[in-house]
């Protein structure tokens, strides 16, 4: 009989061991399970924000200053557990600088324990120009030579700076069967990505480098990536009240914007056609909407300019042909987050050929962009396909485009600065 107590009291303690165990498992699985519900509620959350930043709708948000706050309800899981979403986003509407959306996801099990994953990032508009020269759907050409390389005009201008190794030329052309990205002898100081495998063509003296590439090599096989990236966004369309810009008089100055405007005054014209002397001056902030062709000096013998003042800033929409020919747009600002050039024309003629740096951008995802000439380039181009028939052509990249969004461009929001914790109890 004490054999028998003994050997009973070992199994009690072992079943209530076993139990407890069993117990234990049950609760850390009850919990592993709350727990991937709450990071998928805030997920969920976190696109709820996206949307409501993206589409600018806060009908159903509750609105406290410059914070936004809304709680969705209504979530059911396995085992009767509830969840929960509770969404904040401060500075919703910009006006008290950066936007961040805070969101946090809970469950409730049905013995009242909860579990609280907390998401929160910063969000902003995602940068249009992250490379120096693109091709959308075909191929980036230099037919001569040709070079590009970058710089970081918030720390001033280029000839102040050493330059970078951080220019990008990109071909998101699909399933290409040939190289999409043709050098000849263009010196890359930077990286090429296409979805070749191959790589860039190059003749003899092409070469792709950085700073650390050694001298023989040239092209150096760490700068060259199969996966580019160059996200297309939608222009926007510019209406509402506005002044209309006839062609100007042959040889005359007309000066449009003003620099006390804080927000861009809408010039519209059917088309422009510069020629001889003539002259516009921008001296303000000024988006310039052209249906027809947007030409400067594209006849011979003259001198024709855009000019942007120090105090200017200009974004061109373009319907149909774009030549900047002759003096070209002169942009005194040298910040190339001063002058836009936009077109959703699908035209292969839109072309460059001045002696005039430019300093600015363009973006023509669905049509061609040749640069016939060799004037330097600080800025970045974006076109279905981008050519360089000159014999030195040079880009200059600049690096604060990578966090510039442009206000022609309808561009979504995006989240980063990622952040997670987790409450439980």
């Amino acid at each position: 009989m004490l054999a028998a107590l003994c050997f009973a009291t070992v199994l009690a303690i072992a079943l209530g061991s076993y139990l407890t165990v069993c117990y234990r498992t049950l609760a850390l699985s009850s919990r592993s399970a709350q727990d991937t519900h709450s990071i998928e509620l805030a997920e969920t959350g976190m696109e709820e924000a996206l949307w409501a930043l993206n589409k600018n709708d806060w009908s159903t948000w509750t609105i406290a200053g410059t914070t936004a706050n809304k709680t969705l309800s209504g979530f059911s899981f396995e085992s009767g557990s509830t969840g929960t979403i509770s969404l904040t986003v401060t500075s919703y509407d910009g006006s008290a600088g950066t936007r961040t959306v805070t969101v946090t996801g809970t469950t409730q099990a049905t013995d009242g324990t909860s579990v609280s994953r907390t998401l929160s990032s910063t969000s902003a508009q995602a940068p249009l120009f992250v490379n120096a020269v693109a091709a959308t759907t075909s191929n980036v050409v230099f037919s001569s030579a040709g070079t590009a390389d970058s710089y970081d005009s918030s720390l001033g201008t280029y000839a102040s700076q050493t330059p970078t190794y951080s220019a990008v030329i990109a071909s998101t052309a699909t399933a290409p069967t040939a190289a999409t990205v043709q050098l000849v002898n263009a010196q890359i100081k930077g990286y090429v990505a296409s979805n070749y495998s191959g790589g860039p063509s190059y003749s003899t003296s092409g070469r792709v480098y950085g700073p650390t590439t050694p001298v023989a090599t040239k092209i150096d096989t760490t700068r060259v990536s199969t996966s580019p990236y160059q996200p297309i966004f939608s222009i926007k369309t510019i209406s509402g009240s506005g002044t209309t810009l006839s062609n100007p008089t042959l040889n005359s100055t007309t000066t449009i914007g003003n620099a006390a405007d804080t927000v861009p005054a809408i010039y519209y014209s059917s088309g422009l056609d510069l020629r001889g002397t003539t002259k516009i001056i921008v001296d303000g902030p000024v988006r310039l909407v052209v249906s027809g062709n947007f030409y400067v000096g594209l006849t011979s013998a003259t001198t024709a300019q855009i000019e942007i003042s120090t105090n200017g800033s200009l974004e061109v929409f373009a319907g149909n042909d774009i030549a900047i020919y002759a003096g070209g747009i002169n942009n005194l600002t040298k910040d190339p987050r001063r002058l836009a050039i936009y077109s959703n024309n699908t035209l292969t003629v839109p072309d460059m050929n001045t002696a005039t740096a430019f300093y600015g951008v363009i973006y023509t995802p669905a049509g061609c962009f040749t640069v016939a000439s060799n004037n330097a380039i600080y800025g970045s181009i974006v076109a279905k396909k981008v050519s360089f028939t000159g014999s030195a052509p040079v880009i200059h990249y600049d690096l604060r485009l990578r966090q510039t969004v442009f206000g022609g461009i309808d561009t979504p929001y995006a989240i980063s600065d990622w952040r997670e914790s987790i409450n439980g109890s």
